[in-house]
């Protein structure tokens, strides 16, 4: 079976992944994306300023150019492509926390376990690290940190929610399981006249409470520590699941959802924002990060339909679809 040169390239990329994406997140971790984004600089300037061995940079260099995060401008010198613009930390949709979190060595430890996890039905990261991710990661602060950054980049976004749906009408948003905090606090800044509720685990509220501190101190804002699985004891005009229900098998999201239509009123919404499967297979983002919900979770990415689903039983339906661009989309959801 002869097959393409284009063919062998493209499936030497796929090959050739993990090599890839450690290369950027080396670069990001060494400091080098960063110091570029101040000023375009040499390798062996850039060796001198972090401290790093000028040989060894200038081919890390070369193959991000390659790679079209760096250009190579005359004289030996680099500065950010766009996409490396993107990895800087000061980038208003920064997704160097992503680059960190996608090279750590727990993710990249669960994927190995993918084959045992397709064989077995068994969860990979249980499989590999002997406990839930959940319960990992509060037994490993450091790592806990990262993945809560990477989570926050992963929903820039959400960024565009306030274009898609109109939340001058509300007077009430709360957001579930809505980490750190940084969504809930653009979306306040950006509607002086709302008031908003951040529902989390109390340890998570912890390090959301410095990021909401202005609108805690104007009285805008308040701190609910609860488990969504339980109960949802915030009433709302508006609430918000973001990439929540992807992590949770569908009895679980079944019942996150029976709590949020508990907590609704007659006339409130509810904004599912999720990566929706399209019919179409042959778009791999979704289909990638349903793959990884396998790895990590019961969860899983769904199709509109499935979500539709998922919303009778707890008496909610779709009333309508909304898109935020690489295959995001808002389900938003009111009573039947």
């Amino acid at each position: 079976m002869a097959g393409s040169e284009t063919e062998s390239r493209e499936l030497l990329r796929l090959l050739m992944g993990p090599w890839l994406a450690e290369a950027v997140a080396a670069a990001v971790r060494l400091g080098v994306i960063d110091r570029l984004g101040e000023a375009p600089a040499g390798a062996g300037e850039l060796a001198d300023e972090l401290s790093l061995a000028p040989e060894p940079l200038g081919r890390l260099l070369r193959l991000l150019v390659g790679l079209e995060v760096l250009r190579e401008e005359s004289g030996g010198r680099f500065r950010l492509a766009p996409m490396g613009e993107r990895l800087h930390s000061e980038h208003p949709s920064s997704m160097r926390a992503l680059a960190l979190l996608y090279s750590s060595g727990f993710f990249l430890d669960a994927w190995r376990g993918l084959g045992d996890a397709v064989r077995t039905g068994r969860r990979a990261f249980e499989a590999v690290h002997g406990r839930d991710v959940y319960t990992y990661l509060a037994d490993h602060p450091g790592d806990a940190a990262l993945f809560d950054a990477g989570m926050a980049a992963g929903g820039a976004f959400a960024d565009a929610l306030p274009a898609v749906y109109d939340f001058s009408r509300a007077a009430h948003a709360a957001d579930i399981g809505g980490g750190d905090g940084s969504r809930l606090a653009a979306l306040l800044r950006e509607h002086p006249r709302l008031q908003g509720t951040l529902l989390e685990r109390p340890q998570v509220l912890a390090g959301a409470r410095e990021r909401l501190a202005p609108f805690l101190d104007e009285g805008r804002c308040r701190l609910a520590g609860a488990d969504f699985l339980r109960e949802i004891p915030v009433q709302a005009d508006v609430y918000l699941l973001c990439r929540v229900l992807h992590n949770w098998d569908d009895d679980s999201a079944a019942r996150i959802l029976a709590n949020c239509a508990a907590a609704m009123g007659p006339g409130s919404h509810l904004l599912i924002v999720e990566r929706v499967m399209p019919d179409d297979r042959r778009p791999w983002l979704s289909q990638a990060y349903d793959v990884h919900m396998m790895v990590m979770t019961e969860g899983r990415e769904r199709t509109a339909e499935e979500y539709e689903a998922l919303l009778r039983p707890a008496g909610l339906r779709t009333l309508d679809l909304r898109d935020l661009g690489a295959e995001m989309r808002v389900l938003v959801a009111g009573p039947l």
